[in-house]
């Protein structure tokens, strides 16, 4: 609903595609939803904590029941620590690391999960991960973070090779 979410939101109205923001930012998200009709676009704001498999559930059933069918999903949710001191793997409380691995893999597989049967039952879909340059290159201090992108990475591979004959294509930038 901000930022890179946000700016892929608006390409994706400005080409033609009803658009589901789903995030946990409330207010953010139906401001990116006032955005795109602004502009001519069709849009839906979903709250959803892509940590939680029933929120996901929930995402995938309205976007069905709204759109028809579900064609397109692009997995952007991550979760950084935010602190002017990033962790270390001995740095990083349980909680911080799952919390990122909740959002930023575990969202990955759990949105992937719950839309693959309907992009399946229309005939096909795209998938598309939003990694980081951190998957290949780590930097200090981002243990979590690091790992959880290049788990991104890996699951879209996965995905690829998996559902590519169900006419799913799964891709990650």
């Amino acid at each position: 609903s901000s930022g890179i979410g946000r700016a892929i939101a608006e390409l994706f109205a400005r080409e033609g595609a009803e658009v589901v923001v789903a995030d946990m930012a409330d207010e953010l998200g139906r401001e990116t939803v006032r955005l795109i009709e602004n502009e001519g676009g069709q849009a839906l704001f979903v709250h959803a904590d892509v940590s939680r498999s029933d929120e996901v559930k929930a995402m995938v059933t309205t976007t069905v029941h709204t759109y028809g069918r579900l064609d397109i999903v692009v997995n952007n949710a991550a979760y950084m620590h935010d602190s002017r001191e990033r962790s270390s793997v001995t740095g990083t409380t349980e909680e911080e690391w799952d919390l990122s691995m909740g959002v930023t893999l575990d969202g990955v597989f759990r949105v992937s999960k719950y839309a693959l049967p309907e992009m399946i039952k229309g005939g096909g879909g795209a998938i598309v991960n939003i990694a980081s340059i951190v998957a290949a290159v780590v930097v200090p201090n981002l243990a979590a973070y690091c790992t959880a992108k290049a788990g991104v990475v890996h699951l879209t591979k996965s995905m690829a090779l998996d559902y590519g004959l169900d006419n799913v294509r799964a891709n990650v930038i």
